[in-house]
């Protein structure tokens, strides 16, 4: 097979496609550093086909466990540009890679089973000698970090939580003599990984307390599942201070204590003359402390010198918490005992409780509710939203101004049409501008608000505590929509007027503007007590859906689905249209149905491959899975707005053509008004190449001027002259066709 060499300049990275020969694995990847076998290679060893061979089998696992779901998506799949490859290069046509070494090792694997004549699946066999990648410059160390940090730290990828507090440790290391560039680099890695400087600096006093160990007489036990009791050492401050833990340097100072703790984690022999005479098994003693509530444990007894005596005669650390407060121990056992025997007597004469019992029981409860107090967690439930546009035939915005929001100051789009492009770089703003018109659809709705701040965040549930971090910076947004002016505004504040418990938080009000009518919603949060919303109507401009390929919400897939089975085009069900679609795709898929047994819901595939049985739409593949949710969207977006973060994800460049037809005929069909982000060149020359009213098209590049952000536009007749003309890539330039 012949190498193909294409060099493309973006984003001041050099993308080209090399043979999978001239990739080389990193050695010293972060996902293995905590490897038993692991040990650190140097830059000129690194290519070594020894080195190689023990990284590939780190990578793959034991018969490819860990690779095993790249391989099956790969066969079925084919390569899907999810991400790009960042690699750096180290010259001689060798290029190690810093970021996707699962998938290049998956590749190499592939390669393999090719060439002894295995069947690779739908993966064409051209990739191996034309693998796609940036190159990043060898002096851009913060850099790859930073990369590296966005994909395993905060992004989808996680590593194990000492493989990421190694990363941010060697980030921050090199600056750690200057205390004021280690304070700025602190809050570089902060906003560039969209963490908080609580996490960071927990991760830290975590990792230097470790290294700490690792160097001490008992270093060689040191395993990473004890990570979680260090975090908790540096989380308790009664041990902090009994370590005398000095916060600047990230160091116990008191060393006496220090080695005693760790003996206590550790498996210790006792070396004094008297425990000589004492048979083998009796010297060597076992860690007292195993887990990580145990150094909670400690925690309430760790000035108790006589439980700490206790804690080491009796090696227990049960014992030692005997020895404080038996007394108070026994009484509340005894208590709670007495409890549990009455509410099962209650129980058993419910039927004959008169309504003076019951409302006895009813103080009871709120007395026990008080001892024991929870964290709300922020939920709005039954909003019941007014769409104020749903009805005949509905004209979409035709600019929006982030007046602002996060990154945006005076942002302004105009020239908005049918299907809306945004296209740039990773972290130039592209789903932050996708979020405020999210907002300014859904006007007053505080819940828009907060499954947005949960989606972004990647929560399931969300506090108090949290919900006032992230709105740290006012929001407004506003637009033209039907030809009449349009307003979101979001403000944190504090009530003078609101009841003020122990526990209150913060208040938050959203204040949305349709022509003259203004609507308000206002919550106040408090951290124990339940949320008070104030409001008196939910009002949003359209119907609107925002789709993530980070974030699978069944709750929200079931409302779309069955929209979708209630919504007519031309006596057709939008269903069956999204279907026979899908069977284009995958001509063996007969149908996708919801199905819910005992509170479990999920979304079967029912295909002529599988006879016997039907299979989970999120293990079938997430090209399927992402055409589905996303066709399925325009019924429940009807007159109004989609919006599609990262389009091209997981959906193969073969079919882009075709589904971007698809998309525009839904939008016209539905009438729906689509805003889109990417980073794809494919995806944009899909659009403006499938033949489909591209007078419909507008494109927006946009790009991060020294912190300010522009946009500039071209609608899509022009950008389909410019791309068949001059090869334009939107992106950033014209690509060099030699």
């Amino acid at each position: 097979m012949p190498e193909i060499n294409m060099p493309e300049i973006n984003d001041n990275k050099i993308r080209i496609s090399k043979n999978i020969k001239n990739l080389f694995l990193d050695p010293n990847n972060y996902r293995f550093v905590d490897n038993k076998e692991y040990k650190k290679i140097s830059d000129e060893d690194v290519t070594d086909e020894r080195v190689q061979l023990r990284t590939k089998n780190f990578i793959e696992g034991n018969k490819i466990e860990k690779i095993k779901d790249l391989v099956e998506s790969f066969k079925a799949n084919g390569f899907l540009k999810v991400d790009v490859i960042q690699a750096k290069d180290l010259g001689n046509n060798s290029y190690l890679v810093i970021e996707g070494n699962r998938r290049v090792a998956t590749l190499k694997y592939l390669h393999d089973q090719y060439k002894r004549g295995f069947n690779i699946g739908k993966l064409d066999a051209q990739i191996f000698a034309s693998v796609p990648f940036e190159i990043h410059d060898k002096d851009e160390t913060d850099n790859h970090l930073i990369i590296m940090g966005l994909k395993h730290i905060s992004g989808n990828k996680k590593w194990a939580t000492i493989n990421q507090a190694q990363l941010i440790y060697d980030y921050l290391k090199p600056f750690e003599k200057d205390r004021e560039l280690y304070s700025e680099k602190e809050l570089e890695l902060c906003n560039s990984l969209a963490i908080t400087k609580q996490k960071i600096r927990t991760s830290q006093r975590t990792f230097n307390l470790i290294l700490t160990y690792k160097n001490s007489d008992f270093g060689d036990q040191f395993e990473s599942d004890m990570y979680s009791m260090f975090e908790e050492i540096v989380k308790r401050p009664t041990i902090k201070d009994w370590l005398s833990w000095d916060d600047t340097c990230y160091k116990a100072m008191n060393d006496k204590n220090l080695e005693r703790l760790f003996s206590w984690m550790s498996n210790y022999e006792e070396t004094t003359e008297e425990d000589q005479e004492l048979s083998e098994e009796e010297r060597n003693r076992e860690p007292i402390i195993t887990k990580a509530f145990e150094i909670r444990e400690l925690g309430s007894i760790i000035y108790d010198n006589h439980a700490l005596d206790i804690l080491e005669e009796r090696k227990s650390i049960a014992k030692a918490l005997q020895v404080t407060g038996v007394e108070d121990r026994n009484s509340i056992d005894k208590s709670i005992g007495l409890v549990k025997n009455n509410v099962k007597t209650i129980h058993r004469y419910t039927d004959i409780l008169e309504d003076e019992d019951k409302n006895e029981l009813a103080k009871i409860y709120e007395e026990i509710e008080n001892i024991l107090p929870k964290r709300v967690s922020l939920d709005i439930f039954g909003s019941n939203p007014t769409n104020c546009f749903q009805h005949g035939k509905v004209e979409h915005f035709t600019s929006i101004l982030v007046n602002e929001y996060k990154l945006f100051k005076e942002f302004k789009l105009n020239n908005l049409k049918k299907i809306n492009i945004f296209v740039g770089t990773n972290n130039c703003g592209k789903t932050t501008l996708l979020e405020s018109i999210f907002l300014l659809c859904n006007q007053n709705d505080m819940g828009s608000l907060f499954s947005l701040t949960k989606l972004r965040s990647k929560l399931l549930k969300m506090d108090p505590n949290y919900l006032e971090s992230s709105l740290n910076k006012h929001i407004k947004i506003s637009g033209v929509f039907f030809k009449l002016p349009v307003s979101v505004e979001v403000k944190k504040y504090e009530d003078s007027k609101v009841e003020k418990y122990d526990d209150y938080v913060t208040s938050v009000s959203i204040c949305g503007k349709i022509d003259d009518e203004t609507n308000t919603t206002k919550i106040h949060t408090y951290e124990f007590n339940p949320m008070k919303r104030e409001y008196n109507q939910i009002k949003h401009i359209c119907s609107s859906f925002f789709s993530s390929p980070y974030m699978y919400d069944i709750e929200k897939l079931v409302i779309i689905y069955n929209r979708s089975l209630d919504v007519k085009i031309d006596e057709e069900f939008a269903y069956d249209k999204v279907i026979k679609f899908i069977q284009k795709i995958d001509p063996t898929i007969r149908r996708i149905f919801y199905t819910e047994n005992n509170g479990e819901k999920k979304f079967l595939v029912d295909s002529t491959q599988f006879s016997e049985s039907s299979v989970d739409l999120t293990s079938y593949g997430e090209g399927i899975f992402r055409v589905f949710e996303l066709a399925l969207s325009f019924a429940s977006c009807r007159n109004g707005v989609l919006l599609i973060d990262e389009f091209e994800t997981a959906i193969h460049y073969s079919l882009l053509k075709e589904f971007t037809k698809f998309v525009q005929e839904l939008s016209i069909e539905f009438n729906v008004q689509v805003f889109l982000s990417t980073h794809s060149k494919e995806c944009v020359d899909a659009f403006v190449k499938n033949d489909y009213k591209n007078e419909d098209i507008s494109g927006y590049l946009i790009h991060n001027k020294g912190g300010i952000i522009e946009a500039n536009n071209i609608d899509g007749e022009e950008l389909k002259y410019l791309v068949d003309s001059i090869n334009l890539d939107i992106r950033g330039g014209i690509i060099n066709e030699d």
